[in-house]
């Protein structure tokens, strides 16, 4: 358990060392290298995170059949949402300088629904946990 400390204060260490360089280089074209690598971060931090989360998810699978169960029913969840969240994108031409697709604009358009979605959800969980534990303990 004490790798999993160290290596949590390093990954924080390192986003706030990142975050004050980025912040502190004046704003021009040649700040675009620290924009790159802010958002390579970025992505290191989220290929992590998937990654624990699931090697933690395989763990609690291999405990139970049950848990088996659960595990499929979310990946049939993610792949559902995941593809209607494509189907509702509706992309297009964008005017822009850079090279915008419209097979880039499906994309970022579903996943902007995608994340509006999950934030829903999350606050509708964060509701539904308070009302919960409010009618619990009364």
């Amino acid at each position: 358990m004490k790798l999993a400390k160290y290596l949590k204060w390093v990954l924080l260490g390192i986003s706030a060392i990142l975050l004050v360089v980025f912040f502190l280089l004046p704003h021009n074209s040649a700040s675009d290298a620290m924009v790159d690598t802010y958002i390579f971060w970025a992505y290191i931090l989220v290929a992590i995170s998937l990654v624990l989360v699931l090697a933690f998810l395989l763990i609690d699978v291999s405990k139970s059949k049950k848990s088996l169960i659960a595990f499929l029913a979310i990946i049939v969840g993610a792949v559902a949402l995941i593809a209607i969240c494509w189907l509702l994108a509706p992309g297009g031409e964008v005017a822009t300088n850079a090279a915008y697709t419209p097979k880039v604009s499906k994309f970022s358009d579903a996943a902007l629904y995608v994340t509006y979605v999950m934030v829903a959800a999350s606050i509708l969980a964060i509701v539904a946990s308070a009302i919960s534990n409010a009618i619990k303990n009364r």
